[in-house]
């Protein structure tokens, strides 16, 4: 089984290498369907999301970690162990860490707008 980092930047090349979404519902659905294809190729761990927090396995948000973000109501926040993904309406993505100083990733919408330029 690979180390959770290296899986982790496995799913965040296979995420860049995708179609740029045009939605909110189809960026948050490439990040579930891509994390959980990287974990069943790289892990032995199975798919049981009760268990999140103990079974080393990484899970995509959850709708119940939704939060819309003050000042930008077409941007919705995920916040997960050490990151905080941010979804926007035309389908952007970005994850940052959870202090929020480092941008891990970016990926604009299919109209070329990033999270922020909404």
């Amino acid at each position: 089984m690979e180390p959770t980092h290296v899986r982790f930047k496995l799913f965040l090349e296979r995420l860049g290498r995708a179609p740029a979404p045009q939605t909110y519902e189809e960026a948050l659905s490439q990040i579930s369907d891509i994390l959980i294809e990287v974990e069943n190729e790289h892990t032995d761990i199975p798919y049981d999301p009760e268990h999140w927090e103990t079974d080393g396995r990484m899970y995509p948000p959850q709708l119940d970690s939704e939060r819309h973000v003050e000042g930008h109501d077409r941007v919705r926040r995920f916040r997960s162990r050490a990151h905080n993904t941010f979804v926007g309406d035309n389908g952007s993505i970005q994850i940052q860490t959870v202090n929020g100083n480092d941008v891990v990733f970016e990926k604009n919408g299919a109209d070329g707008r990033a999270v922020w330029d909404q």
